[in-house]
């Protein structure tokens, strides 16, 4: 583990006891709509800071993830593949997977801001994605993901949101992220449904709801 990611596992991060997030709905691996559940309001009432180190274990917490899908003008969709396989960074259970979200854990410096869940996550497309605030057309919450199928997911629920933004010229300046490219609603689902790819579980999770709405 690198020095960078040490500090990363040290910082304090939000998280939510699973005793407020499925105290009136079944606890399943699944997309939850918003019209069914509103986990935010849950979040922002019930949440709390821990070390990011120890709620990477702590079964008992889930560690909130704004998760945002980037989508062109073209309706194409920002699809990237997560660290190689002999990289030492970040998590290594995520290694050469596919993704096409743009997420991060929401930090104790956060939790001044209006809206932590919300709020972040434009900040941090900003940055990562060097797009500047006016070219971030529409933000928009679809609703959420859990996944309980391995340790990774059984510790986080992902916050869906969909962002337009106005043009692709960008990079990723986050150095985690490699190969980010727009492709097709069409070219993603053959991504998902061949071997060549792997793709992340709760991406799989996330395909039909953004479909439905891109089509």
């Amino acid at each position: 583990m690198n020095q960078v990611v040490k500090d990363k596992m040290a910082r304090e991060i939000m998280v939510i006891a699973n005793k407020y997030l499925f105290d009136d709905i079944a606890r399943e691996s699944r997309f939850y709509s918003q019209d069914e559940v509103d986990f935010e309001s849950k979040i922002l009432k019930n949440y709390e800071y821990m070390v990011r180190k120890e709620a990477e274990v702590n079964f008992d917490y889930k560690q909130p993830i704004w998760y945002a899908t980037v989508i062109n003008e073209n309706n194409e969709i920002f699809v990237y593949k997560r660290w190689w396989a002999d990289s030492n960074a970040g998590d290594s259970r995520l290694h050469n997977k596919i993704a096409f979200w743009v997420g991060g854990h929401i930090e104790r410096e956060d939790e001044n801001l209006k809206n932590p869940l919300n709020d972040s996550m434009v900040r941090e497309i900003e940055e990562e994605l060097n797009i500047p605030a006016k070219n971030i057309k529409s933000v928009e919450a679809i609703g959420y993901i859990n996944n309980e199928g391995d340790e990774v997911s059984q510790v986080h629920i992902w916050i869906a949101y969909l962002v337009k933004v106005s043009n692709d010229n960008f990079e990723l300046l986050d150095w985690e992220l490699d190969n980010g490219e727009f492709v097709s609603l069409e070219k993603l689902e053959e991504m998902i449904n061949s071997s060549e790819y792997d793709t992340e579980a709760w991406s799989k999770i996330l395909f039909e709801p953004i479909k439905k709405i891109l089509n």
